[in-house]
């Protein structure tokens, strides 16, 4: 169906009210990423993990789920059908369910390559979520570790028994230095257990995030870290991945949406997009 075929179909369904409401949203005009279209569910968190960044109170979106796809579709660089979208990047999705369910159900309609992140456990939303890239984020898999910097989210055993359940991937984000290698390497066994996958992701440093970590700078050597994670993911047997992009192309068998091989980030993994070209 064409573009514009279903945003006339959307306008017959949604009031003018909430039209007008979506023409004025951000996503109506953002431009995408790396990872494709970030679609914010809502805004703020509060569960003050320590390396985050985002420490505002949580606030839905003041429109539909329906109103919400409509406003990505006004966006004149948003592709039906081949644009990626990521959600979850400065809230965490599951503490909305019932709007993240029915939105994911609106997207599915479009066939984007969709992508999910979260912390939570909800089982309610595993269908929901297989039909997507689901990753399972967590700093590490180890539950003693993980308290220390997530206190307020369900430990890593719970949401890894999740991540299977949604034959989804792990977001091991951020590599924290505070961290032993010894301890990332221990993460990393125990992901291997529930999945094939994984993303190792970068520590993001404000201010805020270098005070409550404790620290002033990254370390020199954190990249050389990240390497030595990656060479021992892929001895465990799992597929790794240095971009969230990547994931999303291997879950649903598309090219890289970023064109990683050309820059870098590719792990080579078997989606092999430099010859779906």
């Amino acid at each position: 169906m064409e573009k514009e075929k279903i945003i006339k179909k959307l306008e017959k369904e949604i009031s003018e009210e909430e039209i007008e409401k979506a023409k004025r949203n951000d996503h109506a005009r953002r431009k995408p990423r790396a990872c494709g279209f970030t679609v914010h569910i809502a805004k703020g968190c509060d569960a003050n993990c320590l390396y985050c960044y985002v420490n505002t109170k949580p606030k839905l979106i003041d429109i539909s789920p329906k109103a919400l796809l409509y406003a990505l579709l006004l966006n004149p660089k948003f592709e039906v059908g081949k644009s990626f979208v990521a959600i979850g990047a400065i809230c965490e999705p599951l503490d909305f369910p019932d709007y993240t369910k029915e939105f994911l159900d609106e997207i599915a309609k479009l066939g984007n390559p969709v992508q999910i992140s979260t912390k939570e456990v909800n089982y309610n939303l595993a269908k929901a979520l297989r039909r997507v890239d689901a990753l399972v984020s967590m700093c590490s898999a180890v539950d003693e570790i993980c308290k220390k910097f997530e206190p307020k989210r369900p430990p890593p055993s719970e949401r890894l028994e999740f991540c299977r359940e949604i034959k989804g991937g792990v977001f091991l984000r951020p590599i924290l230095p505070n961290v032993s290698l010894k301890d990332h390497f221990k993460s990393l066994e125990i992901i291997a257990d529930f999945t094939d996958r994984v993303i190792l992701g970068n520590l993001r440093l404000s201010k805020e995030v270098k005070r409550k970590l404790g620290i002033k700078e990254l370390p020199k050597k954190y990249f050389e870290i990240k390497r030595k994670l990656e060479d021992y993911a892929k001895d465990l047997g799992l597929l790794v991945y240095r971009s969230a992009c990547c994931s999303n192309a291997y879950r649903h068998n598309v090219v890289c949406w970023n064109k990683c091989w050309e820059k870098g980030f590719c792990s080579s993994c078997p989606n092999a997009c430099w010859e779906k070209i």
